[in-house]
C-alpha cells in the first residue's frame, strides 16, 4: 500500500463529511424558515380572532382614552360573559346609522352604561340606571355636555353606550344609533399600550 491510497481514502472521507455539512445546513435553513412562517401564522391568527391592536380615532373617550393611542382589544371577552356596566367596548354601530349620516364604516370605541333589562335615564343632567345615580369618577362635569337620555327599558341582548366625552359623543343618545346589539361587539378594550409612556389599564 501507498501512501497516496490512505491520503486519497481520507480525502473521500472528508470531501463526505462536507457534503453531508452543506445539506444539513440547508436543512437547518429551511427548518428555521418554516418555524418562522409558522409563527408569523400564528400570531396572524390571534390577532384575528383573539386580541387586536385598535388606534382611537377622535376625543369621544376623553379624558379615558386619548386620540392616537393604541388600544388592545380583547374580541375572546364575551364568547362566555356578557357586557357589564363600565366596560369599555369596541363596537359597530347599526348599518342604518352609516347610511343616514353618509359616514365610513368603521368601529367606534364607548362604555357600557347599561344592559338588556336595566332602565336608564337622565334626571338634571345626571344618568340614572334603575332608579340610582351612575357612579361615573371617569366622567369630568366639563365634558358632559348636555346629555339628555329619555327614560326607557333597554332591549335584552344590547348595551347602552355612552362616550366619556359626552359633550362631542354620539352614542346610544343618538336616535340612529340607540342600544347595541351584542352580535355588533367586536370585543373589550384592556389597555393602551401605546404610547409605551402611557401604557395603563383604562
Amino acid at each position: 500500500m501507498t501512501i497516496i491510497q490512505p491520503i486519497a481514502k481520507l480525502r473521500r472521507q472528508a470531501e463526505k463529511r462536507n457534503e453531508n455539512m452543506e445539506g444539513g445546513m440547508s436543512w437547518r435553513v429551511l427548518d428555521f424558515l418554516l418555524y418562522l412562517l409558522l409563527v408569523m401564522a400564528i400570531v396572524f391568527a390571534i390577532r384575528a380572532v383573539a386580541f387586536d391592536p385598535v388606534r382611537v380615532d377622535g376625543t369621544s373617550m376623553l379624558d379615558t382614552l386619548q386620540e392616537n393611542e393604541i388600544m388592545f382589544v380583547d374580541r375572546l371577552a364575551y364568547v362566555c360573559r356578557m357586557p357589564q356596566r363600565g366596560d369599555i367596548i369596541i363596537c359597530y354601530y347599526p348599518e342604518a346609522y352609516y347610511e343616514q349620516v353618509n359616514k365610513s364604516y368603521n368601529s367606534r370605541v364607548k362604555r357600557v352604561a347599561a344592559v338588556g333589562g336595566d332602565t336608564i335615564e337622565t334626571i338634571s343632567g345626571k344618568v340614572y340606571v334603575n332608579g340610582k345615580k351612575l357612579d361615573e369618577p371617569y366622567l369630568i362635569d366639563t365634558r358632559t355636555g348636555y346629555q339628555e337620555i329619555e327614560k326607557q327599558v333597554v332591549p335584552d341582548g344590547c348595551v347602552f353606550v355612552l362616550g366619556d366625552n359626552r359633550a362631542v359623543s354620539i352614542d346610544s343618545r343618538n336616535e340612529a344609533v340607540g342600544p347595541i346589539p351584542f352580535c355588533r361587539i367586536i370585543g373589550k378594550v384592556r389597555g393602551v399600550i401605546y404610547p409605551f409612556d402611557r401604557i395603563r389599564k383604562p
